[in-house]
């Protein structure tokens, strides 16, 4: 079995057993240990035909999969019956940057149990309940969403008694609407699927009724309706949409005003959606720049690497691309194209360079198992470059992407968390994973010297890492001053505007402390 294949194999731990194939079908390198699912050895399965891992009624439902899988394109779970006899969930990859080949992945159904996800106060589905049940829906299905903005302040009118009573009683009653899924979407908001052929629900009426029972007078009300139809997305990318809006709407970020939400959110659903197709199709073609910022001893000043920035020159800007980005759940397209532009430029200049990968492709199997392949074949620039793992995204399963880590520092690069202390999750990732080094958020940094108990925690953390063996980088370093406290508090090296801003080529000679300039928007 070729090494890049064993690497995969156990990038894959999560899963249950990955395999590649061409255009053609055939095996190009299959590995994992699932003897219940595949009874082959992985090495025995290369070059043949991948249906063959299938019984044969469902290898044709497996081949109509791959022929409809874009450049670009993800596609799965689905529960496939194997050779074996064995049930598995299949998902498969095919991303530009491996050209026709299509990795997949099989997976025990029911691996991971769901914890329940009933909101308390109403009985129905919690936010993230409501939106596990969208997933499950078809497109023939329609979402009604209902805002109700005075009900926290009609609520705290009442002992907390009365105000458990009614919001039981409007959770009972929305119950009663012969929706497929409801849920409360906010302190606000609440939310039903059902088939759109049925029509209107009555949500307003419903809820009408629940608060007027005890002759309190009912707020205002808006509804609106909305199908689930997205042109041009896949099914998983229509729900992450309607996900990702309605998350915009619990937040009230973008839907504040006179309460009337119809216009507004079918507005900003049409929007996403058609925003999610144009960042797919510009990330598959790697249509966004790159800037890199030094990162140098605090003690020398001389430039240990550079760190790669993504930038966007679209009106929405770095920042907010990129939380849209990890919402849609591209996240792991984005950290595939940064790499391969990365990877590139440092093959043709003498420097490190270290670029993000988000906390989601660490924790996905499938997403990592991609970003594995990547590196297993530039493989030779590992001693060169440096992983930075970002908090954006939370990991739930921290021994699985403990071994995803070390998989790439198996392979000579070098691993960090990025914005270290940001998270309430840092401490854990610390002692969970086997990093290099580790980057404190620059939030901490900016307060140095303002409290002397946040000084003592920090100069803790810094000593600790020493001791783990980790290096320490203190971002935000804005000034001299900024740097000596810093280096006074025990961390390693700094990254900020005063040691050198991101600029778009690599420079030939390492700038001075405080005398650079360079591009100023970027992501890292």
């Amino acid at each position: 079995m070729p090494h890049r294949a064993r690497l995969l194999g156990f990038a894959f731990t999560n899963a249950d057993f990955l395999f590649e194939m061409d255009a053609a079908g055939t095996i190009l390198f299959a590995a994992g240990a699932a003897n219940d699912l595949v009874k082959e050895d992985g090495d025995t399965l290369v070059g043949h035909p991948a249906g063959k891992l299938f019984k044969p009624s469902e290898g044709a439902k497996f081949a109509t999969f791959a022929k409809a899988l874009k450049s670009g394109g993800r596609a799965g779970p689905f529960k496939l019956t194997l050779a074996t006899g064995t049930e598995a969930n299949l998902s498969m990859f095919r991303l530009p940057i491996n050209g026709a080949n299509i990795s997949c992945t099989l997976a025990r159904p029911g691996g991971h149990s769901a914890k329940p996800q009933i909101d308390p106060r109403t009985g129905l589905a919690s936010r993230d309940g409501f939106m596990a049940a969208a997933e499950r829906a078809s497109d023939k299905d329609a979402l009604t969403l209902v805002n109700v903005p005075g009900l926290p302040e009609l609520c705290a009118q009442l002992s907390p008694d009365t105000a458990g009573a009614l919001m039981q009683r409007i959770g009972e009653t929305l119950k009663t609407a012969g929706a497929s899924a409801t849920g409360q979407i906010s302190d606000t908001s609440f939310g039903a699927l059902a088939p759109a052929a049925r029509g209107g629900l009555g949500l307003i009426q419903k809820i009408t009724d629940a608060i007027t029972a005890d002759g309190l007078k009912a707020p205002k009300m808006s509804e609106t309706r909305i199908g689930l139809v997205g042109a041009g997305l896949t099914a998983e990318q229509r729900i992450l949409a309607l996900r990702y809006v309605v998350e915009q709407f619990a937040q009230k970020a973008k839907l504040e005003g006179d309460g009337d939400i119809a216009s507004s959110f079918t507005a900003l659903m049409d929007d996403t959606q058609i925003r999610l197709g144009e960042m797919t199709r510009m990330l598959a073609h790697g249509a966004f720049e790159i800037a890199y910022q030094p990162i140098s001893d605090l003690v020398t000043g001389k430039v240990s690497h550079y760190e790669a920035l993504a930038r966007f020159t679209n009106p929405q800007g770095t920042g907010d691309t990129v939380k849209f980005i990890e919402a849609l759940g591209i996240a792991n397209v984005f950290d595939l194209a940064v790499a391969a532009k990365v990877l590139n430029e440092i093959e043709k200049c003498d420097v490190h360079v270290a670029f993000n990968v988000s906390g989601a492709t660490i924790a996905s199997p499938a997403s990592f198992g991609m970003l594995a392949a990547l590196l297993a074949r530039r493989r030779k620039l590992a001693p060169r470059t440096l992983i930075e793992i970002t908090e954006t995204a939370t990991i739930h399963d921290l021994e699985a992407a403990g071994k995803a880590i070390q998989v790439l520092r198996d392979m000579g690069f070098r691993v960090g968390l990025d914005d270290f202390g940001a998270g309430a999750a840092s401490v854990n990732y610390l002692h969970a994973f086997p990093v290099d080094f580790v980057k404190f958020d620059g939030a901490m940094i900016q307060k140095i010297g303002t409290s002397k108990r946040d000084d003592a925690l920090l100069s803790g953390l810094a000593k600790l890492c020493g001791e783990l063996g980790v290096t320490t980088i203190a971002e935000w370093i804005e000034n001299e001053a900024m740097a000596k406290a810093a280096r006074a508090l025990g961390f390693d090296h700094g990254q900020g505007k005063w040691l050198g801003a991101p600029a778009l080529e690599i420079p030939a000679v390492a700038p001075t402390p405080g005398k650079r300039r360079g591009v100023k928007e970027s992501w890292g």
